[in-house]
Order: C-alpha cells, then structure tokens, then sequence
C-alpha cells in the first residue's frame, strides 16, 4: 500500500473510532492495530497526534465543502423544501462524512479547529437555505415580508433537527420534519 492511500485510511480510521468515543480517546496503537501497522508506523505518517487530528479535520473539510445543493426548483414551495431537506439527510447521514459531522458536534467546544469548522458549516448552510428561500420568494411560491427572518428561521431549526438526526435519539425526527415544512410554508403561504 503507498503512502498516501496508508495515511488516508488512517485519517478514515480516526474519523469512524473518532465519532464513536470522541476524538480524544482514540490512541495511536488503536489507530494501528485498527489498520494493521505498529504504532511507529503511524507517526511514519504523522509527525504528532495534533498534526493528524488537523489532517483529519483538513480531509474532512474538503469532503464537506464540496457538497453542493444539487436540487430541483420545480413544483410547490413544500416540494422543493421536502428534496432538500433529503438532500441535507444524504449529506449528514452517509460515511464519511456522518462521522466527520459528529465529530464536530462533539467537539467544537474543546477544539478550536472544529470550532471554526462548525461555524464555516452553518454559514454554508445558511447560503443554501438563502438561495432556496430567496428563489421560492422571487417566483411568489412563499409571500415573504421579512426575507432575512424567514432565512434564518428555516436554517437555524433544520441545522437543529439534522444535529438530531447525528445524535439519533429521537424516534419522531421524520414526523417534526415534515410538520415544521408544511407550518413554514402555511405561514408564509407556500404555493
């Protein structure tokens, strides 16, 4: 195996173990006997534990952001709600990138860098719901007055509901999803 496809398997390997027990509690010989390697073997690839955590967060970023909205515009303002709100539930619930999202809301509290990370997410997921609500507006299939309020409505409680669907504790996640899109467009008259 080369060396770069040995350091991507274990930035893999820290991000699965890592959304498990928290980043944290995952040692180098776990990492190693996880991939078959000593534990020198590891720092082979890394100069430090920092330096891999940082990759780790490095690869995981450019996974992220390279996400894009890829929805269809057409049909009722529920409609299109409704695919994107699927589309967000691939983005946050397939591997590796479901790791990756626990990861960082189990950590942005303790590490700067998935601190940062969380906040350049949400801002991404604020430009989305910006194109999706400004589009809705712009074609009269939602009467909305205060177009920034409804924005950050409609982001902020679908940021909470898909760090929900991370979390997995709640059984009634598909249910609050489809109430709080059929209220959002009942409120601003979703045609």
């Amino acid at each position: 195996m080369n060396t770069t496809s040995t350091k991507q398997k274990l930035i893999l390997s820290l991000l699965e173990l890592g959304s498990k027990m928290g980043i944290d509690n995952v040692s180098t010989a776990m990492l190693a006997k996880e991939n078959g390697i000593s534990k020198a073997s590891v720092f082979h690839h890394f100069s430090s534990r920092d330096a891999m955590v940082s990759s780790l967060f490095g690869y995981c970023k450019k996974l992220a952001y390279s996400q894009q909205i890829t929805i269809s515009f057409t049909g009722k303002a529920s409609d299109v709600l409704f695919r994107a709100m699927d589309h967000w539930h691939d983005v946050y619930t397939t591997e590796p990138l479901c790791w990756f999202y626990s990861i960082i809301e189990a950590e942005k509290l303790i590490h700067a860098e998935a601190s940062s990370i969380a906040r350049t997410l949400s801002q991404m997921f604020d430009a989305q719901s910006r194109v999706l609500i400004e589009e809705l507006a712009e074609t009269g299939r939602l009467e909305v007055e205060d177009l920034d309020l409804a924005i950050e409505m409609f982001s902020a409680m679908v940021q909470n509901l898909l760090t929900k669907t991370l979390i997995g504790k709640e059984t009634d996640l598909p249910w609050r999803e489809e109430r709080f899109i059929n209220s959002f467009c009942t409120l601003y008259k979703g045609q």
